[in-house]
């Protein structure tokens, strides 16, 4: 299906994934809430903040740094298949996209 008539109703099983966690809290920051649960190297678990921090500064996630509520990112919304294909340029006839033009006697080893 091309996702335009999708159900209204949510998975029932992603409700209950949800319970299933809900007694962790992050052993670093200790928040509860989280897009995903991680694990620190002693196994412990781990918001998804402190973990990605820890892997790209090796140290772990400063306390100030965290946030009642969780950032989400605001994407742009998908286009349309016909929209796509008219928004492609019209090929032309050079094979090249460009060119650079170059000064006589410079870079040919012309002397």
């Amino acid at each position: 299906m091309n996702g335009n008539n999708r159900p209204l109703v949510k998975n029932q099983r992603r409700l209950t994934t949800q319970s299933r966690r809900s007694g962790l809290s992050c052993s670093d920051c200790s928040t509860t809430n989280t897009s995903l649960w991680r694990r620190n190297g002693l196994g412990e678990p781990v918001c998804n903040a402190c973990g990605l921090y820890y892997k790209l500064h090796s140290v772990n996630r400063p306390i100030t740094m965290k946030k009642d509520s969780i950032q989400t990112r605001k994407r742009k919304p998908k286009q349309q298949a016909s929209d796509q294909q008219s928004s492609q340029p019209l090929s032309t006839s050079h094979s090249q996209p460009y060119s650079i033009p170059l000064k006589l006697g410079m870079g040919l080893g012309v002397r």
